[in-house]
């Protein structure tokens, strides 16, 4: 499997609109210590890469950098999505650690936020990519804008976004050379900005399909904050639990029939659970 997403914390600093955390009102948990540690135990040898997040903010967590070390003690390439607001106080951390493979900037989130605070954010993460990148020029940056003609906000936000780039990198970029399959624009090095439509969270609304595949349990999975896994990283509420660490073993989990039933219908282009077959972003991989 090529990744693992980890919800760390469900705590988020930000309210965006987009977002189902806004609706969430149960308290919010974090992962302890110890079950990161025996999640990292069992995913060693089963996955490639993890992530810190699947809704949360991840620099929230308190144990953050000690969370970045275990998983360098495991050396494991941790992609880190963030919604940036937090990164001049866990600056030093992410310059002195290695096991980043890729950062990855919610840029868009900041259009509902006030116009001060916003271009505040967004000065500091591009100082903050400049200067990792000259630290560590292997390591990948993404200003994210997942919001391709969502609303008239998004859109005035981003041409501004593509004049502060531009400004700072001296580079050329053009909000008409997004398509479908041309979603990734480099920057400079390492650096890029990456678009995409927004995409809707499953909410259980959209129409139901049994055709389909998705890359949850194939290429993915996610492990949320008590250590339920679930096949994918949009399964935040936990609608398909195929097991729980540390009770369960990764290789248990995914050797048992609930599974292996789902990786056959991913294969064969069939949504058998009721949460896929109503999940709107796994409509986008029957197109």
């Amino acid at each position: 499997m090529k990744y693992a997403y980890i919800e760390i914390t469900e705590r988020c600093n930000f309210q965006c609109p987009f977002c189902p955390s806004t609706q969430i009102t149960d308290p919010r948990v974090e992962m302890s210590e110890e079950l990161f540690t025996n999640v990292l135990q069992n995913l060693q040898g089963n996955v490639q890469e993890i992530f810190f997040h699947v809704l949360g903010e991840p620099l929230l967590h308190p144990k953050f950098a000690r969370f970045l070390q275990i998983a360098q003690d495991f050396r494991f390439p941790v992609n880190l999505t963030t919604n940036g607001s937090l990164i001049v106080q866990n600056e030093q951390t992410l310059l002195q650690n290695s096991p980043i493979r890729q950062i990855n900037f919610s840029t868009h989130a900041y259009a509902y936020l006030s116009e001060n605070y916003r271009e505040k954010i967004l000065q500091q993460t591009i100082l903050f990519a400049d200067k990792l990148t000259h630290i560590h020029p292997e390591i990948y940056v993404n200003f994210r804008l997942w919001n391709d003609q969502a609303d008239a906000e998004s859109n005035e936000w981003n041409h501004m976004v593509l004049q502060k780039l531009q400004s700072y990198f001296g580079t050329n970029l053009n909000l008409s050379d997004f398509s479908v399959r041309h979603k990734s624009t480099p920057i400079t090095g390492r650096i890029y900005l990456h678009r995409d439509s927004r995409f809707e969270w499953p909410d259980g609304k959209a129409e139901d399909s049994e055709k389909g595949t998705c890359h949850g349990i194939l290429d993915q999975c996610a492990i949320l904050s008590d250590g339920r896994v679930v096949p994918c990283c949009l399964d935040y509420k936990g609608h398909i639990v195929l097991g729980k660490i540390p009770e369960n073993s990764f290789n248990d989990i995914f050797q048992s029939p609930k599974a292996s039933q789902m990786k056959n219908g991913f294969i064969q282009h069939k949504l058998i659970e009721p949460f896929c077959r109503r999940c709107a972003f796994a409509k986008r991989f029957s197109k």
